[in-house]
């Protein structure tokens, strides 16, 4: 799969990502078996894992590239 985020949009991952990683291990109790926890912190981990990748398959899937935005 090629690249299909871009600068911003990586960095708005990122942060959104860790965010959620970080609220899911405190507030919303993924250690505890939470499931609003466990849904964040595999929403964190997907969001964190195409900021690394810099590859999206929703973004694939919708036709979309932000690396030119």
């Amino acid at each position: 799969m090629q690249e299909n985020v871009g600068d911003l949009d990586q960095r708005l991952r990122t942060a959104v990502g860790l965010g959620l990683v970080v609220g899911a291990l405190g507030p919303f109790g993924a250690r505890d078996g939470r499931g609003i926890g466990l849904a964040a912190l595999v929403g964190g981990a997907l969001a964190l894992e195409s900021a690394v990748t810099r590859t999206c398959p929703v973004n694939a899937w919708l036709g979309l590239d932000t690396r030119a935005a």
